[in-house]
C-alpha cells in the first residue's frame, strides 16, 4: 500500500499546492522510520497506513469555540468483503509534525490497533443477526488503547507517549503551524461532528475477519500478566 496515493491524487487535482506535497514526500521518510521504532519496541507489525490529504477537524455544537484536529486516526474498513484496520495519518501532521511527534502518534495509534483487535476478536455476536447490525463503540481516546507501559519495550518511547498524550496530543507548535499553514490558507478541511467519531463494523465483516495472531498472542500474555 503507497501510503501517499491520496496526496499524489490531490496534487493532481490541484487542492494541495506542489511545494506543500514536496514537504510531506520528504517527511514521509520520517514517518516510516517512525513506524518502524513502534514496530521494533513491539515486537509486531504496523497494519497498513495512509497519508490523508484534507484534515479532520471536529467542532462541537455545545462548547462553543471548541475546536479540535484529528491527526491521526484507527479506521476500519471492509476490503474485498473483508475487514481491515487502517491507520489513518494526515498529511499536515506529516508537514508539519517535529521527529519526537510523528514517534508519539505512530506509537499511540498503534495502542488503538490493539485495542480495537482485542475487542473485535472479542464481540459475540449471534450468528443469524441480520447483517446490517452494527458494530459500534464510541472512540473514546483515553479508553480505547492499550497502556503503552505493557506494549512496548521502549522506554523512551513508553515515556514519549505519556508526555505527548496526557490529555490528548498537547503540542502547541504543531497546532499553529497547523492554524497558520492549512487551515488559514485554506486548504482541504473536513468537519466532523464528535459524534461522528464512532467505529462502526458490519457484522459479517467483523465475522469474517482475520487478525494478526502475533497481535492475539500479544493480547494474551498482556491480559495474563495484569490478570488479578
Amino acid at each position: 500500500m503507497d501510503p501517499l496515493v491520496l496526496v499524489n491524487q490531490a496534487e493532481l487535482q490541484g487542492s494541495l499546492p506542489k511545494a506543500l506535497v514536496k514537504k510531506v514526500r520528504t517527511r514521509t521518510g520520517y514517518l516510516v522510520r517512525s513506524v518502524q521504532r513502534v514496530e521494533k519496541a513491539s515486537g509486531l507489525q504496523f497494519p497498513p497506513y495512509y497519508v490523508e490529504p484534507v484534515l479532520p477537524v471536529s467542532r462541537s455544537g455545545v462548547e462553543l469555540g471548541q475546536t479540535g484536529v484529528l491527526f491521526a486516526r484507527v479506521i476500519p474498513a471492509t476490503v474485498s468483503g473483508g475487514l481491515s484496520i487502517i491507520v489513518q495519518f494526515t498529511a499536515a501532521l506529516v508537514a508539519f509534525g517535529a521527529k519526537g511527534v510523528l514517534d508519539a502518534v505512530a506509537a499511540h495509534e498503534f495502542t488503538h490497533y490493539v485495542d480495537l483487535v482485542r475487542r473485535l476478536s472479542r464481540t459475540n455476536i449471534v450468528s443469524d443477526e441480520s447483517a446490517g447490525t452494527l458494530f459500534e463503540s464510541a472512540y473514546a481516546d483515553t479508553e480505547r488503547t492499550i497502556p503503552p507501559k505493557l506494549l512496548f519495550t521502549d522506554k523512551t518511547l513508553v515515556s514519549l507517549v505519556n508526555r505527548k498524550f496526557a490529555q490528548g496530543l498537547v503540542d502547541e507548535r504543531l497546532n499553529k503551524q497547523v492554524a497558520e499553514k492549512w487551515i488559514d490558507k485554506g486548504l482541504p478541511v473536513r468537519m466532523v461532528a464528535p459524534e461522528e467519531n464512532v467505529i462502526r463494523v458490519g457484522v459479517g465483516s467483523v465475522l469474517g475477519a482475520s487478525f494478526d495472531p502475533r497481535v492475539l498472542q500479544k493480547i494474551a500474555a498482556i491480559e495474563a500478566k495484569v490478570k488479578p
